[in-house]
């Protein structure tokens, strides 16, 4: 059985990307000091600052729920054989991503991704999803079986929009400008810089997602009036900010 591993980071390696992928999507990363970060990939669209916020991609509405198993599978299966008929896919498209069973045999079982071909959904509705896990299935599934294909959080990521459609909610804040479709690094949790609205904080004030018309990407002060049901990502630190500044803030996103 595996188990996850986290990357020694040395200072400076949080701030580096690429244009080809070097870690599985998701992978954790620390700094010496504690500071901790996850490999994402960025989206189509450079993001031009360090310290904002970013949510990753929507789920495919033909691929969010209730795809069928081909026949029966065995408990111990690492080849998945699922019916998508309606779309294609492009080879790996869920890499790193995740085969969920939303009801049925194996109901609320989460399995990784390694692998799958592209798919023709005109020629085959057939598509065999390879997991990336050596046990395979820990339950056997029926073509009752109903299930979800789910992108890693970490993949197209970009610039959280508060006042819109949420994808992932807050996954981590840029370390860097970050170009269009490279990988990097973005920080979950400890002493950070974070882009902030006009909404500023003080010291100890907490920090949660702008709602505000115009802050893509940005952090407000926490104000539960109006904000009771979004996530706080931290706390205000140091000295207060100023409007779309960025603020020092203690991350708790993701440890």
């Amino acid at each position: 059985m595996a188990f996850p591993i986290t990357v020694q980071l040395g200072y400076g390696q949080e701030k580096e990307e690429s244009s080809s992928q070097k870690l599985k999507l998701g992978t954790r990363g620390e700094t010496p000091d504690g500071r901790v970060f996850y490999y994402a990939q960025n989206s189509g669209v450079a993001i031009s600052s360090a310290g904002m916020i970013v949510d990753g991609s929507a789920l495919v509405g033909d691929h969010d729920m209730d795809l069928a198993p081909t026949s029966d599978q065995a408990a111990g299966t690492t080849a998945v054989s699922i019916e998508v008929p309606t779309t294609n896919l492009t080879k790996n498209q869920y890499k790193d991503g995740y085969l969920v069973f939303n009801d049925g045999g194996g109901e609320g079982e989460v399995y990784r991704i390694r692998e799958h071909p592209a798919h023709d959904a005109a020629t085959d509705n057939t598509v065999v999803i390879t997991l990336d896990e050596i046990d395979g299935l820990r339950t056997a599934i029926t073509t009752s079986t109903e299930a979800q294909l789910v992108y890693n959080p970490y993949t197209a990521v970009k610039l959280l929009d508060g006042d819109g459609t949420q994808t992932t909610g807050a996954l981590g804040v840029t370390t860097i400008p970050v170009s269009a479709s490279y990988y990097t690094w973005i920080q979950t949790s400890g002493i950070a810089s974070v882009g902030v609205g006009a909404q500023v904080a003080i010291v100890g004030d907490a920090l949660t997602v702008s709602q505000q018309s115009g802050e893509s990407g940005l952090a407000e002060r926490t104000d539960y009036s109006d904000e009771a049901d979004i996530a706080n990502i931290g706390v205000a630190i140091g000295v207060a900010s100023v409007a779309t500044d960025k603020q020092l803030a203690m991350l708790n996103i993701r440890s």
